[in-house]
């Protein structure tokens, strides 16, 4: 899902520990920063994933700029990735809560979020505990000021949840993965509750073998090579909810209209997988449903077809797993796919390469994969 949405608030239930600055004035109020999401790690063709949340106190309010984080090893103090203004893919530093769907409301912020998934090499040693080092400008007494912490521990003796692919077929391109932005960082607070429903989300679209989504006219949904194809169930279970009746937009003109927050996902399906999880089907052609809520499927049962209904830049399918029964009061789970081949670079210069099967994992960056 192509969301627009740029959501963020506050959940003052969380209790702030651990960071501490290097050296403070007694009469300096406290100045916290603490993990508050700890996801399960995920493996990539590349790297061990680790994500997880960071709530920290607002500190441009104090005159404060964030100049760097590093995260270590705290057993080791090896560094483990240095962010700063040279990195390619910082976090976003939610501050601020910008709502446009007309069916949620403003709430006061009291600090500021970010969201990273921390890289580490398969063939590296996963660290038993991280910390962090943060280093500020203070702009007011023109000098830099060190905080260390939190330390927080991996949940490495856990695995993510693995699935069979919702689509099938060959250059199919699994966007948005492994990013510290976009999907991954969408916070907000509903009912009195910090989510993120899209945390581990992705969007697949096809295209042909020369790289591209579609021929022919961009405003015409049959113009794009992904329009229609069969969606399937990742695993066996229980359809719960369609909602149905969304009109599509005009290819990439985002004509749609949006007036609620549940008309972001335009026509969509919940499939409950078990475990108490749910596997969401966004963007999907109205009157496309091959099931009706009720339904028990099999894993890899068609369920519907891929369109452009909602809040959506092209025909595509945005796919997410998360732990609710409420696509927009529910938090994303990390998930893997049982198999795919990775068979060309999705970036300039665009490029196929020689195939790679994976097994229990996700693609690192953009490429395109054949999914069966």
């Amino acid at each position: 899902m192509n969301t627009r949405i740029l959501l963020l608030a506050v959940m003052a239930l969380y209790v702030l520990t651990g960071c501490k600055k290097s050296s403070s004035s007694t009469n300096e109020p406290e100045k916290t920063i603490s993990v508050i999401w700890n996801d399960v790690p995920f493996k990539t063709d590349k790297y061990l994933r680790i994500p997880y949340t960071l709530k920290t106190w607002e500190f441009i309010k104090d005159g404060f700029k964030l100049r760097s984080i590093t995260i270590l090893d705290n057993q080791t103090q090896a560094v483990l990735l240095k962010m700063d203004s040279a990195y390619s893919d910082p976090p976003l530093i939610y501050k601020d809560s910008i709502l446009s769907a007309t069916d949620l409301k403003k709430v006061p912020v009291s600090g500021y979020y970010m969201s990273i998934q921390l890289p580490i090499a398969l063939t590296q040693v996963p660290p038993t505990k991280v910390t962090h080092r943060f280093e500020f400008k203070d702009t007011i007494n023109n000098k830099i000021v060190v905080y260390n912490g939190p330390v927080f521990s991996p949940r490495l003796n856990e695995t993510p949840l693995a699935i069979s692919p919702p689509v099938k077929g060959e250059n199919w391109s699994f966007a948005y993965l492994s990013w510290n932005a976009y999907h991954f960082n969408l916070l907000y607070i509903l009912n009195g509750k910090l989510i993120s429903p899209q945390r581990f989300a992705w969007d697949n679209s096809q295209t042909n073998n020369d790289f591209v989504t579609h021929t022919g006219d961009p405003k015409k949904n049959d113009s794009y090579f992904s329009y229609r194809d069969t969606l399937y169930a990742v695993l066996a279970g229980r359809v719960v909810t369609i909602q149905n009746g969304f009109p599509e937009n005009s290819g990439d003109a985002q004509d749609a209209p949006l007036t609620t927050i549940y008309s972001y996902d335009g026509n969509f399906l919940e499939l409950d997988i078990g475990g108490g999880f749910y596997a969401y089907y966004c963007h999907c052609i109205p009157n496309s449903f091959m099931v009706k809520p009720g339904d028990f499927v099999a894993e890899g049962a068609p369920l519907a077809l891929l369109g452009n209904s909602g809040n959506s830049l092209q025909p595509h399918l945005h796919f997410q797993v998360t732990d609710g029964p409420d696509i927009w009061n529910s938090t994303g789970i990390p998930v893997v796919l049982k198999h795919y081949i990775k068979t060309a670079v999705y970036w300039p210069p665009w490029a196929f390469i020689t195939p790679e099967s994976f097994n229990n994992a996700l693609m690192e960056g953009n490429y395109l994969v054949k999914v069966e």
